[in-house]
């Protein structure tokens, strides 16, 4: 099931509230607690160090595993660990794991080559799970990100692995970046980075970027975030990775399709994961 975005728009979340609000009061005491006391907790650690929306924090969160200072953070980081947010972000990597091993599998019955392009993985443990699955020589992959940070990660994690792939440090916008992929990726993965990313025009701009990079008859893997129930408790308490307060624009799957379609993708298949935040979407380039 798809729900709707928050009545809460991005703009509303950007302005401050008035002082004499009693919101106000109560994400400054909620923000002072995460500076203070919940610092035990590892994970808020991090979530401050490196943003609440970073790599680092995603791989975090992935492992599932609570860590702190004291008994205390241990309970602090358990609780924040299970934050709906954080149980949605598991089980989209999950949905995420099974859908890529159902397209990779599918090239690979069609006796079709595969060459895989993430072109923002982060620590890239969902791809890296899943490759490890198949024979070395069965799929070309490329991960990428923009952050030095991720990309350590991921070839850390890769050769933990026993993982071989092509993973480098690229902007997943930058038209030079993009079209220095070779080969040429039939499936392309964008997960949780249009999430993250309040232009509008920057996702839309993009949408017609990865049309242009993917083979025809290849196939887009891509994450979407049509509501979140802790939206205003975020933006008015966490730093995102750019240090400023991390404000998402939830998108609905409606608008997020009609720009996709505008830049020619077709035959979508839409999974929601059960928490009803996150979906994963596949489309199709059509053989033109």
């Amino acid at each position: 099931m798809l729900l709707q975005k928050s009545s809460l728009t991005y703009e509303q979340l950007l302005r401050p509230l008035p002082v004499w609000n009693p919101k106000a009061w109560y994400y400054g005491l909620m923000n002072l607690s995460l500076k203070t006391i919940g610092k035990l907790s590892q994970g808020i650690q991090i979530g401050f160090q490196y943003g609440f929306d970073s790599g680092v924090m995603l791989e975090y969160v992935y492992k599932n595993r609570p860590s702190g200072i004291t008994p205390l953070g241990n309970l602090i980081d358990w609780f924040y660990l299970n934050s709906r947010g954080w149980c949605g972000i598991r089980a989209r990597s999950q949905l995420m794991k099974s859908t890529l091993r159902k397209v990779l599998r599918s090239y690979q019955q069609q006796n079709i080559p595969c060459h895989l392009l993430d072109v923002a993985c982060g620590g890239g443990r969902y791809d890296l799970e899943v490759l490890q699955e198949f024979t070395s020589d069965a799929i070309a992959a490329t991960l990428r990100d923009y952050k030095l940070e991720n990309v350590t990660k991921a070839r850390q994690l890769a050769l933990q692995f026993g993982v071989t792939a092509q993973i480098e440090q690229a902007d997943a916008f930058n038209d030079v970046d993009l079209d220095r992929v070779m080969p040429r990726p039939n499936v392309v993965i964008v997960s949780g980075l249009h999430e993250i990313l309040p232009n509008d025009d920057l996702i839309k701009h993009h949408f017609q970027q990865l049309y242009r990079l993917l083979d025809p008859e290849g196939t887009l893997i891509f994450t979407i975030q049509p509501q979140h129930p802790q939206l205003e408790m975020i933006a008015r308490t966490l730093p995102a990775h750019t240090g400023l307060p991390w404000v998402m624009r939830v998108r609905s799957w409606e608008l997020t399709r009609r720009w996709a379609e505008e830049a020619g993708f077709h035959n979508f298949q839409v999974q929601m994961e059960p928490n009803g935040i996150f979906g994963v979407v596949t489309a199709k380039k059509p053989l033109i």
